[in-house]
């Protein structure tokens, strides 16, 4: 346990320093990139309520993710961090580009669907897929996520509540930069909780 605690943290810090140096038109060609394959699959298309999230920097832009659901008159749902400590998220009902202009910033200077009774939550609405996004990923389609354990948490409570209600699992794409994925004889260091997910789209094959 604690030799894999340390991989992650070492391959956090290597894969954050690379990106934190990636041109910003660099970064902008990659997303557009990924976000072209992204709507290229079919679960994309058939898709009517979608997870994804709101960049940092040094990560993918879901700019034209974010555009592209809401003008498919998709329903977009993005995260909201409930409790640190207890590594609680809820996925939260954003309704347009400018509501999302609008959002307070948390903590981590990223924008978050103020705490509001208007938005409904993504559990309840049963969202058919989850845009990812991670730190590292691997052939295999593993993920190294921040550390907190949001994303992994949300997705066994979405699993969870698909199951009880007899449909389908949200299907799962991770999003990324191309530095962020490993080479093909390498794995993001992996625990019990960690998910792997269905896809993983970086910019080229």
């Amino acid at each position: 346990m604690v030799e894999i605690l340390a991989a992650k943290k070492a391959l956090r810090r290597s894969i954050k320093a690379v990106c934190a140096a990636l041109p910003a038109a660099q970064i902008q060609t990659e997303s557009a990139r990924v976000a072209q394959r992204l709507f290229a699959r079919d679960k994309w298309k058939s898709a009517t309520k979608v997870c994804a999230f709101c960049s940092m920097p040094g990560e993918l832009d879901t700019t034209p993710i974010l555009e592209a659901a809401f003008a498919a008159n998709k329903r977009v749902f993005l995260p909201r961090v409930e409790d640190v400590k207890a590594r609680d998220m809820a996925m939260v009902e954003a309704f347009s580009m400018a509501d999302i202009a609008e959002f307070p910033r948390s903590n981590w200077d990223i924008a978050e669907p103020p705490r509001d009774d208007s938005r409904a939550d993504a559990l309840d609405a049963r969202v058919d897929l989850v845009v990812v996004p991670g730190v590292a990923f691997d052939c295999d389609n593993g993920r190294l996520g921040h550390g907190a354990g949001f994303y992994d948490n949300w997705l066994a409570r979405a699993d969870a509540a698909a199951d009880a209600a007899a449909v389908a699992r949200p299907a799962t794409v991770g999003v990324c930069l191309g530095a962020q994925v490993l080479p093909p004889s390498e794995r993001v260091p992996r625990e019990a909780h960690d998910r792997v997910l269905d896809v993983v789209l970086a910019p080229d094959d």
